[in-house]
């Protein structure tokens, strides 16, 4: 399937078959004997050789998918389905609702391992069902010998579920920091060093479930509670006043605050990435399918099926021809076509979205941080200039707010 030539195969059955090895008991070495499988822990080689075998999986599923055997989900979406996600040794295998489908996928795993020479656990494999399927989740379960799981599930560290995540499936990155804080709770923290605590690890906590997900209300104010906290009184039992609100905080140094990161800000632009990544990615030149799909009357009677819409602008009038005439609901489509495409303006390159936001033209998640964090205000950078401590930074920049708690400031917050 692979194509490796007869060298090929022999260079690496000599890397997996020649190797004289001993097994050590309580500090004795056995008699030497001769490997036929496997390669020496911490080998270079064997994750390449774990991926070109992982890989077959892929290949066998892939071509039953395109012989009908099996089914992928979401085809509106991948083009014939998605049926397998792979990386390293974690697989998720996707099957549409049909028993006698599934039946071929077990057939498949069965094949798999006769192949490879690797056992599949299904012990520790879930199956998880919804919709029409999860009435015969338990047929499903005694098929391929796995127990049935829940979402969410955990994939590559991140919370799996067919719907929006809600506040308890947050519950892992509140315990994060809950567990942090209790570590520093005990310790001596001036205001400077919980300054620097709060930027470089209770902000980074959450950076990987931000990148994905949008962050719940609920979730957010829970974060930015136990950031506030900790800046302000260190000990959770120890109430102290709060001298600025926590939005001005927040704000960047330049701007007048200390440059705390704005977590829903933050989110915006970690998610904004993605979208810049799917705009400058292979595109379906208008709307957000294959024009085939968007004007299927149009794609049965059309005589070049495989045409591009650069073949069809290349000549006056256009290059295309239809089997059958253009009548009535047919006639409205073609129009509105026609006007959608001749509004494209082609040029001899791929066509690309430019980000204005930074030089270079390429998406960054901190230009457009800086660009939603901006208020337009610009504060002198003369205290953070300074070769003082930054303790001494921040009672400096008390003072320059008017927030420190002196007679007329208690005063006025009528504060005792």
């Amino acid at each position: 399937m692979k194509g490796f030539s007869a060298t090929w195969c022999n260079w690496i059955r000599s890397f997996v078959q020649g190797e004289n090895v001993a097994v050590n008991v309580n500090g004795q070495s056995g008699s030497y004997f001769q490997t036929r499988k496997g390669l020496r822990q911490g080998d270079p080689l064997s994750p390449i050789l774990f991926n070109i075998v992982a890989d077959m999986l892929a290949i066998i599923i892939n071509r039953a998918k395109n012989e009908g055997q099996v089914n992928g989900v979401i085809p509106y979406l991948v083009d014939d389905g998605l049926s397998i996600l792979q990386y390293a040794d974690d697989t998720v295998i996707f099957l549409d609702h049909d028993l006698e489908k599934a039946k071929n996928m077990k057939i498949l795993l069965c094949v798999f391992e006769k192949l490879s020479g690797l056992k599949i656990n299904f012990h520790k494999s879930e199956i998880f069902c919804f919709g029409q399927a999860q009435e015969c989740e338990n047929a499903y379960s005694e098929l391929f010998g796995c127990k049935s799981g829940s979402f969410p599930f955990r994939y590559l560290g991140l919370p799996m579920h067919y719907r929006k995540l809600r506040n308890s499936d947050w519950r892992h990155v509140e315990e994060r920091f809950e567990k942090r804080l209790i570590g520093w709770k005990g310790k001596m923290l001036s205001v400077g060093g919980r300054l620097v605590l709060i930027n470089s690890v209770l902000s980074s906590l959450p950076m990987f479930m931000l990148s994905f997900f949008a962050i719940p209300k609920g979730v957010l104010r829970k974060l930015e509670y136990l950031r506030s906290r900790f800046f302000w009184q260190n000990d959770q039992h120890k109430k102290k006043y709060h001298l600025i609100k926590w939005d001005q905080i927040r704000q960047p140094k330049e701007q007048g605050g200390l440059g705390i990161l704005d977590l829903e800000v933050q989110n915006k632009c970690l998610l904004s990435k993605w979208l810049f990544k799917l705009a400058n990615e292979d595109d379906t030149w208008c709307g957000n399918q294959p024009l085939k799909l968007q004007y299927p009357s149009l794609f049965n009677i059309v005589r070049k099926k495989g045409a591009t819409v650069a073949d069809v602008m290349s000549s006056v009038p256009l290059n295309i021809s239809f089997r059958r005439g253009l009548y009535g609901e047919r006639l409205n489509y073609w129009n509105e076509l026609v006007g959608r495409v001749m509004n494209l303006a082609l040029r001899a390159g791929r066509d690309k979205f430019i980000w204005g936001l930074n030089k270079t033209g390429v998406f960054t998640v901190r230009s457009m941080y800086k660009h939603l964090i901006n208020n337009g205000i610009i504060v002198s950078q003369e205290i953070w200039k300074t070769k003082i401590p930054l303790k001494t930074k921040i009672f400096m920049w008390y003072v320059k707010r008017g927030v420190l708690l002196t007679k007329d400031n208690l005063a006025k917050r009528n504060w005792n």
